[in-house]
């Protein structure tokens, strides 16, 4: 609801006087970022150079997070991949073998029982 009395000018001045406000306070919320990222960024070079071994600390910290970030089914989708192409070269030959072996058993032991059936069948 607009309560100022006037001509379109008047309003229009209001609008403007409130885009001016936003970009003021946008520029002052982004000076502010600024300074604390240089803050912290101050403090980490200090640290890191008075304490050289938070600098291992601060690589796993980071890890995890991008860890954390990823999520656990992405993670574990390159996992089970990886693993899985691995296992396929290195055993890739004999997995063959054995499944075949497994497959010519199991059809051998249908086509004896589908021969003992066919026997016993009366009417």
């Amino acid at each position: 609801m607009n309560h100022l009395h006037g001509n379109g000018k008047g309003t229009k001045r209001v609008r403007v006087r409130r885009r001016e406000d936003v970009s003021h306070v946008l520029r002052d919320r982004a000076e502010n970022v600024r300074d604390f990222v240089e803050s912290v960024r101050d403090q980490a070079e200090t640290t890191f150079r008075d304490k050289p071994y938070m600098v291992p600390v601060a690589a796993c910290a980071l890890g995890v997070g991008i860890g954390v970030l990823l999520g656990s089914r992405l993670t574990r989708f390159l996992v089970f991949s990886t693993v899985g192409a691995i296992v396929s070269d290195v055993f890739g030959g004999e997995l063959k073998r054995l499944s075949r072996d497994f497959v010519d058993n199991l059809q051998l032991r249908l086509a004896e029982g589908a021969e003992e059936g066919e026997g016993e069948v009366t009417d």
